[in-house]
């Protein structure tokens, strides 16, 4: 009994500890690598003078990799021929193919391109220089590049300098250094030296370091030379506990670069883009469309291959509206034409040469415009009749498919309808080319009482929609409307007349909406046709939740009124309208022309019902390139550190294979 007694607390023991080796957890593997890799030495040395070689190894601490070498690393002065970049192992090398300059300091920044195998953790801003001289260049020079229109930043855009003053630099020669700008606008140009300089951006589509007007690439230049410096100064030097909480400030003796505040307006200011013919379409049997990326002054006129056109016009052309671009729809009024599954015709259009895209060329094309019937609709199971099948927008060619094809009469669309703002315009849509539209197509009524009168209105043809038409008319509050269109007034190009059409209409009352006058204050000055200055001609827009302008108001005697606003949140923006036509416009390097400039209102607007609203707007105090937080759409890229669920993953899991005497450790 006393053995047993003395063996007890080893058999306690032993069952604790295979009770325990039984529940076991995963290993976890400790915390995630969250540390980017880290430089710890090269050939040739960081900042070494007097290198003649035509490679660089870098080394770091882990196995790293470059994330795409050929857009995030930027080598400057800029290379001819791109060097060879490749990651292997914790090694990087870079071999360059062009032949280095004599007495030039070279820079190779690889931005925040270089990451960790693992966990991608990115090692920021990280650049090497050396010299092929016995000076190394350390002047940088700084800024952000903000789109001129909206203010928004420009990420991954080229930025270089110019050593050469003259204004044909930007154009003849490449740049002399270079950088982008990152997820923030921002850019640094390094490895400096002493000198004048002019600043410019690119959208270098060519790649050939150099502004090239009719390759429609955009730009921004900075007005001043600028001449960079440096000096050591004293600066706060902050150190955060995390990504709120600060920890301690202490002053550290740095250097510090100028200018480092450098603001340059991205603009584009080609005339147009380079004219192309785009895929054509055939969605439907009668009709195709040409598509082009930009306007045309002149519609192609396709020419038949494998039929032969009849006597009358076998087809009419309209503009339509494409997300694309630009397109023209061609009816084919010949039904045994377009029965054809596949139309061959040569096109003859306008586009940009290649080689000098400034030069339009006639080119000549054959297409094979092909239709493919759309399947047919599924039996409904529940019904033993067949679906019908409904053709819309031909007419047969025989009697047989006469019966078995209902025909559509002419489609149209009155908006708006129900209730209308007193600015609206009323829009009637057809679907088909309609060859006779007047005026006198169409009736107009105003209701008095409970009677209809019929009132004068302008007509327009929309030249911005294919097939619509504009009814105008000064519209008052609480006026009721009538839209008259009698039946077959409308007959499209298929003989295919409208059936009749009525819309009443209500103009809102004037209590439904709020008003809203800026005053204006700090506009620019310029000198009048009398020679006593002015204010510079100006307009403001107001702006929905996603920036777009939904209203414009010319600045007069000081302020900007808008009438009949709907209840809702604005914001606002003004543009200097320096040469006073309405629009906006970009600049123009040749004139040495900046883009009218356009400054945003910091806080929203809100509209309320029967309420008018009054603001102030003091320019001479607004911050130029500022944009309210709610309408930025290029927001830097935060870096997303993987979360791990160190609970979860110590749990055992079912199923899970177990080595004897291992408790739940897996191979």
């Amino acid at each position: 009994m006393s053995a047993a007694i003395l063996r007890l607390p080893a058999i306690l023991v032993t069952a604790c500890f295979v009770f325990a080796c039984a529940n076991i957890g995963n290993p976890n593997g400790g915390p995630y690598d969250e540390t980017p890799p880290k430089y710890v030495g090269s050939k040739p040395e960081l900042n070494q003078l007097n290198f003649t070689g035509k490679r660089i190894d870098l080394f770091f601490d882990e196995f790293i990799s470059i994330e795409n070498p050929s857009e995030n690393v930027i080598i400057t002065p800029p290379q001819i021929q791109n060097p060879a970049i490749q990651a292997v192992g914790k090694r990087i090398r870079v071999e360059f193919k062009d032949t280095l300059i004599e007495n030039t300091t070279y820079t190779v920044d690889f931005t925040s391109s270089i990451v960790d195998n693992n966990e991608k953790n990115a090692l920021e801003n990280f650049s090497f220089a050396f010299s092929t001289g016995d000076v190394l260049d350390t002047l940088q020079i700084s800024g952000i590049l903000l789109n001129a229109q909206d203010l928004e930043i420009v990420q991954h855009m080229m930025v270089g300098i110019h050593s050469d003053l003259s204004d044909t630099a930007f154009t003849k020669t490449p740049f002399l250094r270079t950088s982008k700008t990152n997820d923030r606008g921002r850019f640094v140009i390094r490895n400096v030296a002493p000198g004048s300089y002019r600043v410019f951006a690119l959208e270098d589509k060519n790649r050939n370091y150099a502004y090239d007007k009719g390759n429609n690439e955009g730009l921004a230049f900075l007005d001043s030379i600028v001449i960079p410096s440096c000096e050591r100064a004293m600066v706060a030097d902050t150190i955060w506990k995390d990504t709120v909480t600060i920890d301690t400030v202490r002053m550290v003796e740095r250097t510090l670069y100028y200018p480092n505040d450098l603001v340059l307006w991205f603009f584009n200011d080609s005339i147009a883009p380079r004219q192309r013919m785009l895929r054509p379409e055939r969605s439907k049997e009668h009709v195709f469309t040409l598509k082009f990326n930009a306007p045309t002054d002149t519609f192609p006129t396709p020419v038949p291959l494998n039929f032969a056109p009849t006597d009358s016009v076998w087809y009419v052309t309209q503009i339509a509206q494409d997300p694309e671009g630009f397109a023209i729809n061609y009816w084919v009024l010949d039904s045994m034409i377009y029965k054809k599954d596949t139309l061959q015709l040569e096109v003859t259009y306008w586009k940009n040469n290649d080689s000098i895209p400034t030069l339009l060329e006639q080119r000549t094309d054959t297409l094979n415009v092909v239709y493919r019937e759309p399947p047919p609709p599924k039996k409904d199971a529940k019904s033993k009749k067949p679906p019908q099948v409904r053709r819309t927008g031909v007419a047969p060619s025989d009697s047989t498919q006469q019966e078995a094809v209902k025909v559509v009469p002419l489609q149209m669309k009155i908006s708006p309808s129900g209730n209308m703002n007193p600015y609206d315009v009323i829009t009637i849509e057809v679907n088909e080319p309609v060859l006779d539209v007047r005026k006198e197509c169409f009736t107009l009524e105003l209701g008095v009482d409970t009677l209809w009168e019929a009132v004068d209105f302008a007509f327009e043809v929309d030249t911005t929609r294919a097939m619509t038409y504009l009814i105008k008319r000064p519209f008052l509050y609480e006026e009721r409307y009538r839209v008259t269109v009698d039946s077959a007034m409308l007959i499209s190009v298929y003989d295919h007349p409208n059936k009749p059409e009525s819309v009443q209409l209500t103009v809102k009352g004037k209590k439904e909406y709020g008003e809203l006058v800026i005053t204006m204050q700090g506009l620019p000055l310029i000198n009048g046709d009398s020679g006593r200055t002015t204010p510079m001609p100006a307009y403001v827009e107001l702006l929905n939740a996603s920036g777009a302008p939904v209203r414009t108001a010319n600045v007069e005697d000081g302020k900007a009124t808008f009438k009949d606003l709907t209840p809702e949140k604005f914001f606002a923006r003004i543009i200097l309208d320096a040469n006073g036509n309405g629009r906006w416009d970009a600049g123009n390097y040749e004139e040495r022309r900046q883009p009218e400039f356009v400054y945003y209102f910091k806080e929203q607007f809100e509209i309320r019902q029967n309420w008018d609203k009054e603001e102030n707007w003091d320019i001479g105090k607004s911050v130029l390139g500022e944009k309210p937080a709610e309408l930025v759409k290029n927001k830097p890229k935060e870096a997303q550190k993987v979360k791990r669920d160190y609970r979860e993953e110590s749990k055992p899991q079912r199923g899970s294979s177990m080595s004897p005497g291992m408790g739940g450790i897996r191979f």
